[in-house]
């Protein structure tokens, strides 16, 4: 037998990887050796089993598989794998829902320094209804409608600083109305829950606050003239009638408010009346003339019937504002005083509250 090379060795051991000669086939025991540590340490790929013998090997064990129950872990896994697809839009609808929630929480912060007229008072006027939907009891309600009549008492000051007279009334005309209604929650309860008697007690000491707070604004507005009117508008809330003795304190309180809504009211009426029922004036036959006589007088009535076109152009153009306020004041007035007739009644059901208008 020849010297063995490093090719027949390569060779034999390719043999043996493959199957086609078996080890113990090889009877030089030095050879035999090399070929099994060789294949020991290489692992050839021919040294796995076939296609047929893996196809073979994966049906036995799959036969001998058993389903088992889900364990807790796997529920959840299970869990996750559900709420992966559908998690981004929830979490983009909670982050717009925030975004939205932000906005109007702002806007509303904003809102509750407008007048009438600005832009944002109906987010103001919106937000005080929610809030009057959300109380559940009396003494909720009164409390809400105690802070609208705020609102309301620091709306008057404001427009009267800037000379808005009509809107004052109406200011001061609905301010009696939520202070009346204020008093008026208190009253339905006010015999049955003891305790309503210290809200009563601070709702006349907010009430005589105001009056004071009124009475100081219009001392600094009455001497110019520009703020005066509306002044006197606002001095309406300063004075006040003494109700009548046999009336509860809280029932006392939402006459007093009824009170200054209607001299409000009246005020807002009376500026109303002279220059809707004044008659007009008989106008004089014209007399004849000459031309030339027609032509200097033409000329000398010229500037005067302007001006009072003008004028009356004017007061026709301010009517509806004025008559829109009285009737504004007069609603508010009319309000007032139910809620002073329920709380004179003094009623154990309690009234649905009011909704402020605008």
């Amino acid at each position: 037998m020849g010297r063995r090379t490093a090719k027949d060795t390569e060779a034999l051991i390719e043999k043996v990887a493959s199957g086609e000669r078996l080890l113990e086939e090889i009877k030089d025991p030095e050879l035999r050796e090399t070929v099994r540590l060789a294949l020991r340490l290489h692992k050839d790929p021919y040294s796995g089993p076939d296609a047929k013998t893996r196809s073979r090997i994966r049906s036995r064990v799959f036969r001998t598989l058993r389903p088992g129950p889900a364990s807790l872990a796997d529920r959840i896994v299970i869990s996750f794998e559900i709420l992966a697809k559908p998690a981004p839009y929830a979490m983009r609808a909670f982050a717009i829902a925030l975004i939205v929630a932000c906005i109007g929480a702002s806007t509303a912060l904003v809102s509750a320094g407008t007048v009438a007229d600005d832009p944002l008072y109906s987010v103001k006027i919106a937000s005080e209804r929610v809030r009057l939907a959300l109380a559940a009891t009396p003494e909720d309600r009164a409390i809400v409608e105690l802070s609208i009549a705020e609102h309301r008492l620091a709306e008057a000051a404001t427009l009267a600083n800037g000379g808005y007279d009509d809107e004052v009334i109406v200011a001061t005309s609905e301010y009696g109305e939520h202070l009346a209604n204020a008093a008026a929650e208190l009253a339905q309860v006010e015999s049955v829950t003891p305790e309503t008697a210290t809200l009563v007690t601070q709702l006349k000491q907010k009430m005589d606050e105001h009056r004071a707070t009124a009475a100081a604004v219009v001392a600094r507005l009455a001497d110019d003239p520009s703020t005066a009117p509306a002044a006197a508008a606002l001095s309406v809330l300063a004075t006040t009638n003494v109700p009548s003795q046999d009336l509860s304190p809280a029932a006392a309180i939402a006459a007093q408010a009824a009170d200054t809504a209607d001299r409000a009211a009246t005020v807002a009426e009376q500026k109303v009346t002279p220059r809707s029922s004044a008659t007009p004036r008989a106008t004089p036959a014209p007399e004849r003339t000459t031309g030339a006589q027609a032509t200097v007088s033409a000329r000398t009535q010229a500037q005067p019937a302007t001006e009072t076109r003008r004028a009356e152009s004017a007061r026709e153009t301010n009517t509806p504002k004025n008559e829109r306020a009285a009737e504004s004041a007069r609603k508010a007035a009319d309000e007032a005083k139910a809620a002073a007739q329920k709380a004179k009644e003094g009623k154990k059901k309690t009234p649905s509250p009011t909704p402020p208008r605008r």
